[in-house]
């Protein structure tokens, strides 16, 4: 007999129908029925709902899986949902040909054997029947021969496929969450050293704001101190005694207020500048890139900006602070007395000619005037007696007047004039160092 119980709610807008048929079994043995020849009589209404408890049960296995398939290919097609439980592995293998169809079971623990409601999405259940028996103490034999007939059907199959897809799952779901504890690890680690960064922080403004109070506190107390020994000086008669003691009592003030200032360490030797090497210049103050390898005097060309210059080996040294091996002194030849009689006030003469070396040559090309006098000063001062070949080209000739006019005024230079034609004509100048 069948029940029919419609029953209506209203969700917003939306009317929901929803009809629950429920199948009410009058058997008895005298009528020869069974559960089964109630199954087909189910006749969804539109939009139904069906849910069906192990579809296709009660009769004959093969006949029942069967009629399951086309029962539940009839609902999809009229039915609006349809829920069905089974044991059959043909259904479960309805959704490897229909999309319409989906699987989904309820986890079971094979240690306790019993589910834990735990619902599955897109894996299908799979018999535990054996497993359940055997743990109830049935004989071990009828275990294993049923066993035996279970591995020669298709079932098996089924179940080996359902056992690898939970097996696949688990170690999806250990992944994820070895990865979500990693994730969180990391967010911890994240906030930690975050936590430290700003700490840190704020503990270097606090040293930055100690020392500053402190060089504040010792500046005060110095000038009060300084202002001390002023009011002595004042209120006092000036001797020398009294201005000695004032000088050494800022001295003392000086020492203990400012910083000690440690002694530059000696630069290493060893150094060996190549072409397209970087080296220091500190009497010039500047880095420049080395031009030219060192010739048997130990000078090499260099430059830096816009500006190139021949200096000694013995002016430069590595980044690192290295000094450059120079090269063993040879004995001074006959040109070198007669520089020191230059030196000691002599004139030049025709019979000892001016020679240009690289020792003796500046390029100013490309340089202003300004840098330019701050290079020939410091030329001069380690030039010995004797011609200085400045380069200046042509150009618009202000390099050229500047450098004129600073020989001009140098109280070094004896005399300047146009060099010789070979040299460079009007675009060198020599100056002449006394």
């Amino acid at each position: 007999m069948l029940e029919a119980i419609e029953a209506e709610r209203e969700i917003g807008s939306q009317e929901l129908a929803v009809e629950e048929l429920a199948e009410v079994e009058e058997q008895t043995v005298e009528a020869s029925s069974s559960s089964h020849p109630s199954h087909p009589s189910l006749l969804p209404p539109p939009s139904s709902l069906i849910l069906l408890d192990e579809v296709g049960a009660g009769t004959d296995p093969s006949e029942g899986s069967a009629l399951a398939i086309s029962l539940l290919n009839y609902l999809a097609e009229h039915a609006t949902l349809t829920i069905a439980t089974t044991h059959f592995g043909e259904l479960k293998a309805l959704k490897y040909q229909d999309e319409r169809f989906e699987n989904a079971s309820v986890e079971f623990d094979d240690v306790t054997l019993s589910p834990t409601y735990r619902l599955l999405w897109g894996i299908p259940g799979r018999s535990n029947a054996l497993t359940i028996a055997k743990r109830l103490g049935l004989k071990a034999s009828i275990i294993e021969s049923a066993q035996k007939q279970v591995g020669a059907s298709a079932s098996a199959e089924v179940n080996e496929m359902i056992a690898g897809l939970e097996a696949q799952r688990k170690q999806q779901e250990e992944k994820a969450a070895a990865a979500a504890d990693l994730v969180k690890q990391a967010e911890r680690l994240h906030q930690e050293v975050a936590r430290k960064a700003d700490l840190l922080k704020e503990r270097e403004r606090d040293l930055k704001q100690q020392q500053e109070q402190a060089i504040q506190q010792a500046i005060t107390e110095a000038k009060a101190e300084i202002a001390q020994v002023i009011r002595r000086l004042q209120q006092g008669t000036p001797t020398a005694q009294a201005a000695q003691q004032s000088t050494d009592a800022i001295n003392q003030i000086a020492e203990q207020r400012l910083p000690s200032r440690k002694q530059p360490q000696k630069p290493k030797p060893g150094f060996r500048p190549q072409v397209g090497d970087r080296v220091r210049i500190p009497r010039l103050g500047q880095t420049a890139e080395v031009l030219t390898q060192p010739d048997e005097d130990g000078e090499l060309t260099v430059r830096f900006g816009l500006m190139k210059m021949t200096v000694s080996l013995a002016d430069v040294e590595s980044l690192q602070g290295e000094k450059a091996d120079l090269p063993e002194k040879r004995p001074k030849s006959q040109g070198s007395n007669r520089e020191r009689e230059k030196e000691q006030g002599s004139e030049p003469t025709s019979s000892a000619p001016n020679v240009r070396t690289s020792r003796n040559t500046i390029d100013l090309r490309g340089s202003r005037v300004s840098d330019a006098e701050i290079v020939i000063e410091r030329e001069i001062a380690r030039a010995e007696p004797g011609p200085l070949w400045i380069i200046h080209g042509h150009g618009t000739g202000k390099l050229k007047r500047g450098v004129q006019e600073f020989l001009k005024r140098h109280p070094q230079i004896a005399r300047y004039e146009a060099a010789e034609q070979a040299d460079g004509g009007t675009g060198v100048t020599v100056a002449y160092v006394q």
